[in-house]
């Protein structure tokens, strides 16, 4: 049973002449230091307070965050209640909306079978954000929480809520928060969720830390929940993006690199990038693209043996094959760095101008397959998973003192 509750939430209260995007963020491990500088270069960015570490430590976050409640910058609903928070984006030529709860869930363990993870995580964020959580006590990013189907009808759910929020992002994203207070709708949604089973789409570390946390306050009922945005698997506007890897410090010429990588893939030539990602597309088995700085483009395809659900993840296969069997094992391959980026052309730019001594291009799973990888107990490699639009921060915390 998954107890996901109306809380509280602690809304930023606006200026004259301020907009609500001078407060909100992307999440924090995806924001790079020139964004980081201009979005803290805003005196109540959330940023400030999710980046705030000064030598680790929270400290001095955790007092601005207290400045901005008793001044009147943030302020604490007066009942408790659910949140909407609506993202409209293009996807191609197509414009999407994806409809998302704000709540509180519980925290346990993943042995209870109610929350299901499908990454793995690295231990050092963990500890930065668990920092985070003993100095200001309080849940300023969601995690991303999927369901099986809802239902809630969204539209009812909109008619029934008051909008408070609304900005778009550089990215043409549009953000809108509302605020469901309505009993009735509290209630239905609160009683769908006890039934349902929530896999972690983004958050792993969040979500991780907020239950390490919890058993750290086990007197303190308010302290074993962690804010939490749940999404349909079936709403229109979800679905996953690919993160590609990009290769420096390779020491081995294309054409030993390609002799060894026939030896267990079906390799061919292609003409560039785009039509390595048109035979990607249409692949049924693991199939990857590798841009040179040559220019040379190759597609390898990779016939997975039966018997482990994992083996039919491109990421997995690049992580255990490319990776560990043939790169990490050429000369000098203790010496590899790995760069992440979801962005196709982005990777093919870096890699045509010098940046990278290899890409893979790999392919995304998809939600079917996400969902039953971590219901069979498995977890996919990190960076495996790129849920898009993220969720931003700083439209709604949830304060636990």
């Amino acid at each position: 049973m998954v107890d996901f509750r109306p809380f509280r939430g602690v809304l930023p209260h606006l200026s004259k002449g301020e907009d609500i995007a001078d407060r909100v963020s992307p999440p924090y491990d995806i924001i790079s230091a020139e964004e980081q500088a201009k979005l803290q270069a805003k005196p109540c960015n959330i940023t400030r307070i999710t980046l705030g570490a000064v030598d680790g430590r929270y400290e001095q976050a955790a007092g601005l965050l207290d400045s901005w409640l008793s001044s009147g910058k943030l302020v604490q609903d007066k009942e408790e209640c659910y949140y909407l928070y609506r993202q409209g984006f293009k996807d191609g030529e197509r414009w999407l909306t994806r409809n998302g709860i704000i709540g509180v869930l519980r925290s346990e363990g993943y042995e209870a079978g109610n929350i299901i993870p499908h990454e793995e995580t690295f231990p050092k964020v963990k500890e930065d954000r668990l920092n985070l959580l003993r100095a200001t006590a309080t849940h300023c990013e969601s995690i991303f929480g999927l369901y099986d189907r809802s239902e809630v009808d969204m539209s009812e759910v909109e008619k029934s809520a008051t909008k408070l929020f609304e900005c778009t992002d550089v990215s043409g994203t549009r953000h809108q928060l509302y605020r469901i207070s309505d009993r009735g709708m509290v209630e239905a949604i609160q009683a769908m969720m006890a039934g349902k089973k929530v896999l972690i789409a983004d958050g792993h570390h969040r979500y991780e830390t907020s239950y390490k946390y919890a058993q750290e306050n086990p007197g303190d009922e308010r302290k074993g929940y962690v804010l939490c945005t749940m999404v349909s698997s079936q709403d229109t506007g979800m679905f996953v993006r690919p993160t590609h890897r990009l290769i420096r410090n390779l020491k081995v010429k294309e054409n030993e690199l390609l002799d060894a990588m026939g030896k267990q893939f079906s390799v061919r030539q292609v003409k560039d990038a785009a039509a390595a990602g048109e035979i990607m597309r249409a692949a049924t088995a693991p199939t990857f693209g590798l841009l040179f700085p040559s220019g040379r483009a190759v597609v390898a395809e990779f016939s997975a043996p039966a018997g482990d659900i994992l083996w039919a993840v491109d990421t997995y296969v690049c992580q255990e094959v490319i990776l560990k069997g043939i790169l990490y094992a050429m000369p000098q391959g203790n010496e590899l760095e790995v760069e992440y980026d979801h962005d196709a052309a982005s990777v093919e730019k870096k890699e045509r101008s010098g940046q990278g001594d290899l890409a893979i291009l790999v392919r995304a799973p998809s939600l079917d397959m996400t969902w039953k990888v971590a219901k069979s107990g498995r977890k996919m490699p990190k960076k495996t998973t790129y849920f898009w639009p993220k969720i931003w921060s700083g439209f709604v915390l949830y304060r636990m003192k």
